[in-house]
C-alpha cells in the first residue's frame, strides 16, 4: 500500500495541499483583475486559483500507470482511487479548519470547497475525455466563472461556485454535489471513453 500511494504521488500532493494553505494565509485577500466576457470586469482571489495545483497533481497521480495492468491485478483501482480522493477532500477541510481557528482566514473555505469541487469536476471529464483535457479544464474553470459568473451588479451568479463568497451555502453544496458525482465516476469507470491526448505508439 505505501509503494501505491507513492506511486500515485501521493505524498507529494499531501505537500501541495499544504503548501497552498500556506500560501493562503500569506496573500490573503490579494486578487488578479480578470477582463469581463458578461457583466462588469472583475477579480479573481489568488486562493481561489491554488486550488488548481494539488487537484492537478492528484489527476495525474491517479491516472499514472498503465490501466490495463492495474485492471487485471487482484485489487480493485476504482476502490483505492476513491479512497484516495476522499483522504485529499479530509485533509482539505481539516487544513481549512486548522487555518480558519488559528488565524482566521475566510478564504481558506473557499480553497477548501474548490479543491473538493475541481476534483469532483476533473474526475468527471476524466472519465470522458482523460486526465489531459480534465487538468485543462480545472485550470480553465475558475478563470472562466470569474470572465463569465458575474451579475451586472458584480456579484457571482448562483451557478458559478468557484467564485462565491467563502461561506455560500450554495457554492458549498454545488462543490459537494461535483464531488459525489465525481466520486461515483471514479468508482465505476477507471478508463475514459475517449481520450484525444492519448499517447499512440
Amino acid at each position: 500500500m505505501i509503494w501505491w500511494l507513492k506511486a500515485k504521488g501521493a505524498p507529494a500532493d499531501a505537500a501541495a495541499t499544504l503548501a497552498v494553505y500556506v500560501m493562503a494565509i500569506v496573500v490573503r485577500e490579494q486578487a488578479i483583475p480578470v477582463p469581463a466576457v458578461v457583466g462588469p470586469s472583475g477579480q479573481l482571489l489568488v486562493t481561489q486559483m491554488l486550488a488548481v495545483l494539488p487537484v492537478v497533481l492528484l489527476l495525474h497521480g491517479i491516472d499514472r500507470g498503465d490501466t490495463i495492468a492495474e485492471e487485471v491485478a487482484l485489487r480493485h483501482t476504482g476502490r483505492r482511487n476513491l479512497a484516495l480522493c476522499c483522504a485529499f477532500a479530509l485533509l482539505t477541510l481539516l487544513l481549512a479548519a486548522i487555518v480558519q481557528i488559528l488565524w482566521d482566514r475566510p478564504e481558506a473555505l473557499s480553497l477548501a470547497r474548490n479543491c473538493i469541487g475541481l476534483l469532483g469536476a476533473a474526475l468527471i471529464v476524466r472519465a470522458a475525455l482523460g486526465a489531459g483535457i480534465a487538468a485543462i479544464c480545472v485550470a480553465a474553470l475558475p478563470l472562466a466563472c470569474a470572465a463569465a459568473g458575474r451579475r451586472p451588479g458584480g456579484s457571482p451568479q448562483p451557478w458559478a461556485w468557484p467564485i462565491q463568497e467563502p461561506t455560500s451555502g450554495l457554492g458549498a453544496a454545488e462543490a459537494t454535489i461535483l464531488f459525489i458525482i465525481g466520486c461515483a465516476v471514479v468508482l465505476w469507470k477507471n478508463r475514459p471513453l475517449l481520450n484525444p491526448l492519448a499517447r499512440t505508439t
